[in-house]
């Protein structure tokens, strides 16, 4: 079990979590999306994931559950979060990974060549395909 987990547990829970759901009935009575520093200072544990096959529990949900890429609303979903957060959240994300070394050094080795591309479309970002060098 990972050592974040506020009831210190050993293994994931059995049962729902009582920590996951206190926070979630917190999210959920405050009747609008909060920000992060009125979602921090919400009782119950932070890690709790909007699933009762994962008992509630983010470690539980991790380790179970994601064997297939999840879309937008699933992420927005599971998080109780709108889906025009996780967008935002996602490109915040690849942004800092595009600015990261390990990607401009494989840039570098790509002679320049693009590793992502902007789209029109609903998903805000590819990975746009490259030729094999020989």
């Amino acid at each position: 079990m990972d050592n974040r987990c506020l009831r210190k547990l050993e293994k994931y829970p059995d049962t729902f979590c009582p920590l996951a759901v206190m926070r979630l009935r917190a999210i959920r009575d405050s009747g609008r999306e909060l920000t992060e520093e009125e979602e921090n200072s919400l009782p119950g544990c932070a890690y709790c994931i909007n699933s009762q096959t994962a008992n509630y529990c983010f470690f539980k949900f991790a380790s179970d559950l994601l064997d297939k890429p999840l879309s937008d609303a699933e992420i927005a979903h599971y998080n109780n979060i709108s889906i025009e957060s996780v967008k935002v959240i996602e490109k915040s994300a690849l942004n800092k990974l595009i600015n990261s070394k390990y990607v401009k050094e494989l840039k570098e080795l790509l002679n320049g060549e693009g590793i992502v591309a902007d789209r029109d479309d609903d998903s805000m970002f590819s990975v746009s395909s490259t030729k094999k060098r020989y």
